[in-house]
């Protein structure tokens, strides 16, 4: 089977860790027997130019452990998400073009956001290839959509053949706001990278990491205030990975509450950094306002790490007993904090847990069913 994924973002020379679960999933797909290839035409923030110095917009095209990737990078000029709208779709058109006539045409098409939905569409009816969507945005959490990107997303999902949402309460969601039909199936991690470290780990002290872009929806000053009221002046401490512009803010509210000696921000670390820190972690702590899925509580648990999360969208799907860790509400989330620091898990049964459920052999295999479903339907 040849599938095609068509992504809103991808890693590229201007972000070279971006989304890593899409992806995964291509990995995944290519691993299980698919012929699998990648579309991306990619808005490019005016702040990532400055910031990584690149003021060539030149099509990148590669070859990825066999899957054919082809990314055009474009300027996203802020407050224009109408014009992003149509660039995006002119040159997926173009890549869809070139993609065909060197590999040739795919049997079904995976979009990954509704926003790359619109070239999925015009291929659908021009080349009567037949699409499915993974919504992933927490957009629609939010209510952040206007009406014409409301009207996109609802002839997307209108067209496709199957549409689906990484969690079950992001289902509950789309299926209410847009009286269709979405089915559960969660993004894929890389449990063989995310693994138990073979080591024994000994922290000096008590260690919470969190890994997360530094804005506000990810609630790190929640985060930071629930550790201050219950481990200031105690053998614990809080490591933060990852930028974004609440940085400053972050570490100047540390300091306000006394716990800057406690409290490291790290920055950015690259996905090997980002596997040692959760190996070596006592818990990883999530705090989000809204998350359609949380692959970062996956990503510790196949490290074999507990996890502590607020209940907000996603993680009610991924963190569902006991024994791999706690669902918090915003206003215990110190208490519950608190309590993970006092219990013993066993890391062999959380990585188990998070295999069995979120591997790259479990997910694809539920995708080609789908895939296979929908075309055998199409075909009958």
């Amino acid at each position: 089977m040849h599938i095609l994924l068509l992504t809103v973002s991808y890693k590229s020379t201007f972000n070279p860790l971006s989304a890593p679960f899409f992806r995964d999933q291509a990995l995944a797909l290519k691993n299980n027997g698919c012929k699998v290839g990648v579309l991306c035409p990619l808005p490019v923030s005016l702040k990532s130019i400055w910031k990584n110095k690149l003021f060539s917009f030149n099509e990148e095209s590669y070859v990825d452990e066999g899957i054919t990737t082809l990314v055009a990078p474009f300027p996203s000029l802020p407050k224009t998400p109408n014009r992003a709208r149509r660039i995006r779709l002119k040159k997926g058109k173009q890549l869809f073009k070139k993609y065909v006539n060197e590999n040739g045409k795919p049997d079904i098409i995976h979009v990954h956001s509704f926003s790359a939905g619109e070239l999925a569409i015009w291929i659908k009816d021009k080349y009567n290839i037949p699409y499915v969507v993974t919504e992933h945005s927490t957009g629609f959490a939010r209510d952040i959509y206007n009406a014409s990107f409301v009207e996109l997303a609802k002839s997307v999902f209108q067209n496709s053949a199957f549409n689906i949402a990484v969690s079950v309460q992001f289902c509950q969601l789309l299926s209410q706001k847009f009286s269709l039909d979405f089915r559960y199936v969660p993004n894929v991690v890389d449990t063989s990278f995310f693994d138990l470290d073979k080591r024994n780990k000994k922290n000096d002290c008590y260690t919470f990491l969190n890994v997360a872009f530094l804005d506000k929806k990810k609630n790190h000053k929640g985060m930071i205030k629930s550790f201050a009221e219950h481990f200031k002046g105690k053998k614990a401490k809080l490591l933060i990975a990852g930028d974004g512009p609440e940085a400053n803010i972050l570490m100047n509210y540390s300091r306000s509450l006394g716990v800057e000696n406690q409290i490291e921000l790290l920055g950015r670390k690259t996905r090997q950094d980002v596997r040692l820190l959760m190996q070596k972690a006592d818990c990883f702590v999530l705090s989000s306002f809204h998350e359609t899925f949380g692959v970062v509580l996956i990503e510790a648990m196949s490290c074999g790490t507990p996890v502590l999360s607020t209940k907000c969208g996603g993680p009610e799907s991924i963190v569902t007993n006991d024994e791999v860790g706690i669902l918090s509400d915003f206003d215990s989330f110190g208490e519950n904090m608190a309590l993970i620091y006092s219990k013993k898990y066993n890391p062999d049964t959380i990585r188990k847990y998070a295999v069995d459920h979120f591997s790259e052999s479990v997910i694809a295999e539920k995708l080609t069913k789908i895939y296979n479903d929908e075309l055998n339907s199409i075909n009958a």
